[in-house]
């Protein structure tokens, strides 16, 4: 009969719903590569607020299955990777192990933060699939910490979930949202420079000039 497939699967959805009363907690991986892009020739300092380390996200779906998607640490790996390797230098402001005279002499810092978490589970669109969007805002301040950009960075991620599984909801979210932040910091790596206002500031440093040389002069070597 036409439409079985999608009432079978909502059928094993509600009854999911009703047999899991207790929060789903979805573990997200803290392992991240660090980009392949020649650096940036900065020194730059990252900063995690309170907020972003520790980011939890929480929901309720139908007053009954909870959902905990834990992304703090996570953050932080995954950003700690991503800007360590698109800069020539980076120290992490918050780390109880930078020494002070590594905090200073600073060509900039940065202030990642999370604006938005959102999820789509299977039943919602009569899929097989979990779906994650997440917003960053990379915030980047200059050596006298004026503001130069707060950048929107939008990632999406996906993962397949059987629903006749009732365990593996929790693995495939965790496996979505790490999809997203895979993207997330895929898109900081290859776009940074494209970003209008990241762009004149680093050409008004003369950063851009500097690598160009540095790539001529490796060129010549050759």
């Amino acid at each position: 009969m036409p439409g079985e497939p999608s009432i079978r699967r909502a059928a094993v959805w509600v009854t999911w719903l009703a047999l899991t009363a207790c929060t789903a907690t979805a573990p997200i991986t803290s392992e991240f590569p660090k980009p392949v892009v020649e650096p940036i020739p900065l020194r730059v300092g990252i900063r995690y607020t309170d907020e972003f380390k520790n980011y939890v996200f929480r929901q309720k779906i139908r007053g009954e299955q909870g959902w905990v998607v834990m992304m703090g640490s996570a953050n932080v790996a995954m950003f700690g990777q991503v800007l360590d390797g698109m800069f020539e230098d980076s120290v992490d402001l918050d780390n109880p192990e930078t020494r002070p005279r590594d905090k200073r002499n600073l060509d900039a810092y940065i202030e990642p933060e999370v604006e938005s978490f959102e999820f789509a589970a299977p039943m919602e669109w009569d899929t097989d699939v979990f779906t994650v969007w997440i917003t960053y805002r990379l915030n980047l301040y200059d050596s006298e910490s004026r503001l130069v950009a707060s950048w929107p960075v939008r990632a999406y991620g996906q993962s397949r979930h059987n629903v006749y599984n009732f365990l593996s909801a929790d693995k495939a979210l965790a496996e979505a949202t790490t999809v997203a932040m895979r993207d997330a910091g895929a898109y900081v790596a290859i776009y940074f420079e494209d970003e209008p206002r990241i762009r004149e500031w680093l050409r008004e440093e003369g950063t851009l000039q500097k690598r160009d040389r540095r790539s001529a002069r490796g060129l010549r070597n050759k």
